[in-house]
């Protein structure tokens, strides 16, 4: 894992990091987890096959999450996992398309009973929201490394 780039902007953090192997998927979860909490939101985005599904089973598994229960929830539009140290609530707006409306989905409710909110196809997303939100968009690049730029709020 490789970061390329550090710039602070009052109070967000933006990173890109190159993703080279699982391995540093896997390492990109593990320091994740450190920055997300109950109540927190985590927006994934990126293309088809960029690894937004794969970056949240690691992340269940290293909040102690059986990563067999971990799919894409395309169709459900919404999966719950428990029995790891927070339980998450893991949102795919794939179906809903450009404009879904987060609110008509109850995560508010999720986020108000202490689950970590995992979204992919977060920029579907017509609406802000007023939790503490990290954001990582996932790029697969030609050579079938991934570039994973993150934007970090502190709000």
């Amino acid at each position: 894992m490789k970061l390329i780039l550090l710039k602070c902007v009052t109070d967000m953090v933006k990173e890109t990091i190159e993703l080279e192997s699982e391995e540093d998927t896997r390492s990109l979860a593990r320091s994740l987890t450190s920055l997300l909490a109950p109540g927190h939101v985590l927006l994934l985005s990126g293309d088809l096959g960029a690894g937004k599904t794969t970056l949240t089973r690691y992340l269940c598994q290293e909040l102690g999450i059986d990563q067999g229960q971990v799919a894409s929830p395309t169709f459900t539009v919404i999966h719950e996992y428990h029995g790891g140290r927070i339980p998450v609530a893991h949102v795919d707006l794939y179906r809903l398309g450009p404009g879904a409306d987060v609110m008509d989905l109850g995560l508010y409710e999720y986020l108000e009973r202490g689950f970590l909110v995992i979204m992919e196809w977060a920029e579907f997303m017509t609406e802000a929201l007023e939790y503490p939100t990290v954001k990582v968009h996932l790029k697969l690049l030609p050579d079938g490394t991934r570039l994973a730029q993150l934007e970090i709020s502190s709000s």
